[in-house]
């Protein structure tokens, strides 16, 4: 019978900047008595990395811009919280009531740069690992030496999705696996041969692991994923194999539009988006 087990690792503390996170995961572990195995997938929450990391900003020190101050009128958001946005978008796709959708620095496509204020001290919000790869590479290789496994590693974050309400896990980074499995080319159970069928991997392994981590006061910042099959992969990745190329990317086509309207109405000083 095949199974796919998600294992809770409950028990690790507040992470705080400068913590090795990887190290507080294998204390976890050991005193649940839980251990490792070829082939299990860690799961670590994006904000438990980047507060590792000390991706935390004390918002009474952040100084919005007037292009701040001008977009913090139109989508409702606090114009601090719309600077660190701009700070960490490499693109602007599109602006809505209280929400901004960026391409961030790094390729991750996502409302407001990845930037929340959620599970941590008010007054301050928690941005995106700087190099989720990198980030998600350096868990993997300290994991793997000192339990001598091999595994993967991703991070995910809480992300919504086009046309669907609600948010979702989603894979922000990865090490150790490649994020998608094509199955183009093979047969469906009628003989018929698959043409565009891409299984996003990745992205299901972080949504099955949300549902165990939860959104809010659940505490749990890291899952196991186990009984998957995979192939290891050693290759180092860029983010953005996991987002189409923007010439096929229907949702930014359509979302061009809506961002056309919204830079019309900065240019002729407007409060409103008006679609």
């Amino acid at each position: 019978m095949r199974r796919v087990e998600v294992i809770g690792i409950e028990g690790m503390p507040e992470i705080r900047p400068g913590d090795d996170l990887a190290a507080i995961f294998l204390k976890a572990l050991r005193e649940k008595d839980i251990f490792l195995q070829d082939y299990d997938v860690v799961v670590f929450a994006s904000k438990v990395v980047a507060k590792s990391e000390g991706r935390i900003v004390d918002l009474s020190g952040v100084k919005p811009d007037a292009a701040a101050e001008k977009l913090a009128a139109i989508t409702g958001k606090d114009p601090r919280i719309v600077q660190l946005i701009l700070n960490d978008a490499a693109e602007i796709i599109c602006v809505g009531e209280d929400f901004i959708l960026t391409e961030t620095k790094h390729g991750f496509i996502c409302a407001n740069a990845g930037i929340d204020e959620s599970n941590v001290e008010h007054g301050k919000a928690v941005l995106l690992p700087e190099d989720p790869q990198r980030s998600a590479a350096v868990l993997r290789r300290k994991i793997e030496a000192a339990t001598g496994k091999k595994i993967a590693v991703l991070l995910a974050d809480s992300c919504g999705r086009p046309f669907r309400i609600g948010v979702a896990g989603t894979c922000v980074g990865f090490a150790g696996m490649k994020p998608t499995l094509d199955r183009r080319g093979e047969k469906d159970r009628f003989g018929k041969t698959a043409r565009i069928t891409i299984v996003a991997i990745a992205d299901e392994i972080c949504a099955a692991a949300n549902l165990v981590m939860g959104e809010l006061q659940e505490g749990i910042p890291a899952v196991i994923v186990r009984g998957l099959r995979f192939k290891l992969d050693e290759e180092q990745q860029s983010v953005k194999t996991l987002f189409f190329d923007k010439r096929r990317d229907v949702f930014r086509t359509l979302a061009c539009k809506q961002h056309f309207l919204a830079v019309k109405n900065l240019r002729e000083g407007q409060n409103t988006l008006k679609s």
